[in-house]
């Protein structure tokens, strides 16, 4: 008999939740087939067994967390003894195999409910989706996007093919997989299918006349519904009371340490981004460009490498320790991403030697990881910098906290046609423009007055004129 115990998941972290079992006591398993997914304050993995044998227990229940060490799953594998394995999954009698991988699609043909990006409404434009799939590794910048989609797993429990995030959708909504009918290949329940049943199900709710508080829930966002559907409602009929948990609780705790140990400010500009409306255009029709997304966020980028290069400080860090600014030179651009699991930040790494076109397919694919809520923790780690976009929610600006290990963020704002003043003297004139309005957060302990609107000015000039690009 064989105790497989929570592995440590590394980045400090201490414990993870069962989020389901993908086999049942009694079950024969192979080698790196997989027994669990778990979730972390970061991510959720999959756990593969490290042995073979017949399982013998299961030691969690889904929901429940446990911590590093502590047995998740026994295996019969007609031994007596009983290793831990607290890193790794690999028993050494394998010779050290390791579970290959897979590729996440960020083709243009894949549907928006199925991970992909939110249309942008009219009239106005937002400054590209902020919002960030499936497990992957960092893999090799390549101008070709990724096309291979992950296959659908069966869900023991219910004997339905279902690939991970179909299947955590229906349990947000709180959806029967066995009683969603299959528009995928072989038949696999797809988000669409959830979504669609979880409306047919409001319309159903709605004409048989259920409770005001199931209603209500059924309007709430995803996350919302995460937070709130498993909690009771207290005697008095009005609270519910949840715990704070997860990427909530880690999020909390990084946005109260950056305000106790930065000094922070706020700078806005307002600018006339036309041009780079334009440019964005001419890049969609671009068959180079074909299958990434390619959105105003992409130029944004670009223009932040190039103002850095005028005033690196903005790309540096306060080191208490040591009582010292650190100086770095890589662009590592965190992209601030609203995920059902709450606020992540995917990261593009090395974006300072990116073109435009690496920029489009690297952030293609971090942001179809982080919508599958499948990013690892080397897709979050060790950003330099941050862009958050309000934009998508409508909103012009905002005062944003900085990560806790940078010191400067920037806000996009919704992009939107407004009367602009263009031309001087007997020339002025006010035409219908594309504006839009940024804001720059930094760390007034390394970052002046004079840079930080310096560097918010040079982003603005990029915009506003991308051919002056060529300045810097």
């Amino acid at each position: 008999m064989k105790s497989y115990r929570m592995p440590d998941p590394g980045e400090g972290l201490t414990e993870g939740e069962v989020v389901s079992w993908q086999v049942s006591p009694g079950d024969t398993v192979k080698i790196n087939d997989v027994l669990c997914e778990v979730e972390t304050a970061k991510s959720i993995v999959e756990l593969p067994s490290p042995f073979a044998g017949t399982v013998a227990k299961l030691c969690a229940e889904p929901g429940e967390t446990v911590a590093v060490g502590e047995p998740l799953v026994m295996i019969d594998d007609g031994s007596d003894d009983e290793p831990e394995f607290l890193v790794g999954h690999v028993a050494e009698e394998t010779g050290r195999r390791r579970r290959r991988r897979r590729a996440v699609a960020v083709s243009a043909q894949r549907a928006p409910e199925e991970g992909g990006y939110p249309v942008e409404p009219e009239p106005h434009y937002d400054a590209g989706d902020a919002h960030t799939d499936a497990e992957i590794a960092p893999q090799e910048r390549s101008a070709e996007p990724r096309a291979r989609e992950d296959p659908p797993r069966m869900d023991r429990t219910a004997h339905v093919l279902a690939k991970p995030p179909a299947r955590r959708l229906a349990a947000d909504l709180g959806i029967d997989l066995a009683q969603v009918s299959g528009t995928g290949p072989q038949g696999a329940v797809t988000r669409s299918d959830v979504k669609a049943a979880a409306e047919a199900g409001h319309d159903a709710a709605r004409d048989t006349g259920v409770s005001r508080g199931d209603a209500e829930l059924a309007n709430m966002s995803v996350m919302s519904r995460r937070l709130l559907g498993g909690a009771p409602t207290e005697p008095d009929g009005h609270t519910r009371k949840v715990p704070v948990r997860g990427v909530r609780k880690v999020t909390a705790k990084a946005m109260k340490d950056s305000l106790d140990t930065k000094a922070l400010v706020t700078a806005f500009l307002t600018c006339d981004v036309t041009p780079t409306m334009e440019l964005v255009n001419r890049l969609r029709a671009d068959r180079r460009f074909t299958g990434l997304r390619v959105s105003p966020l992409t130029v944004w980028c670009k223009a932040v490498c190039l103002a850095m290069g005028r005033t690196p400080v903005i790309n540096a860090a306060w080191d208490d320790a040591a009582d010292q600014i650190v100086f770095r030179d890589r662009i590592n651009l965190g992209i601030a991403a609203a995920t059902p699991r709450g606020l992540m930040v995917p990261v593009v790494r090395d974006a300072q030697d990116m073109t435009m076109l690496e920029l489009a397919t690297e952030i293609t694919r971090i942001v179809a990881i982080a919508k599958e809520d499948r990013l690892q923790p080397t897709d979050y780690t060790d950003g330099t910098f941050s862009i958050t976009n309000v934009g998508v929610f409508g909103l012009d600006a905002g005062t944003p906290v900085v990560n806790r290990t940078e010191s400067a963020i920037l806000v996009l704002g919704a992009i939107a046609r407004r009367p602009w003043v263009v031309g001087t003297g007997d020339d002025e004139r006010v035409v219908p423009r594309w504006v839009t309005t940024m804001s720059l957060g930094f760390d007034h302990r390394l970052i002046d007055g004079e840079e930080g609107s310096t560097f918010l000015h040079d982003v603005a000039e990029i915009l506003s004129d991308p051919a002056s690009a060529m300045l810097y």
